[in-house]
């Protein structure tokens, strides 16, 4: 999905429609994780922490709240400290959205594969919201890619 590429035009355009519509729902779910994966592992992390944050910020806060808690279940569940992000609040239901985003790319940075084991089947938040999610964040890196 990063680096731009032109032959992908119309994915792009198609993500970034689902995301003004409210329908990205409907990008299937392993589709919207590929392209999602693609974006954090290639785009700058500034973008990639940008998406984040707007993603969180229209995101109910309880549903943040359960994906920040599932990620830090796995940072700590992997020996890593969360507050090596640079956050200071570790309550995931009291976070703010740009704090839920920072903790996202470090997670990301440190186990690129984390919100895999977590969203993922199998994973404890795979499920169709986390679904939805990260169907969601690939929409809105699309729109971000595009320029909007």
């Amino acid at each position: 999905m990063y680096p731009y590429d032109q032959n992908n035009h119309q994915m792009y355009q198609q993500y970034a429609n689902a995301w003004d519509q409210g329908t990205y729902h409907q990008i299937p779910p392993q589709q919207a994780y590929q392209n999602y994966q693609q974006f954090v592992q290639n785009a700058p992390p500034q973008m990639v922490e940008q998406v984040h944050q707007q993603y969180y910020e229209q995101m109910p806060p309880q549903q943040r709240g359960n994906l920040v808690q599932g990620i830090l279940n796995a940072l700590t569940g992997q020996g890593l400290n969360p507050q090596q992000a640079g956050i200071q609040n570790t309550n995931p239901y009291n976070m703010s959205p740009q704090e839920a985003a920072r903790l996202t790319a470090y997670a990301q940075q440190q186990n690129p594969d984390i919100l895999h084991q977590i969203l993922g089947p199998g994973g404890p938040l795979g499920s169709t919201t986390a679904k939805v999610a990260v169907a969601g964040l690939a929409a809105l890196a699309a729109k971000q890619i595009l320029g909007g």
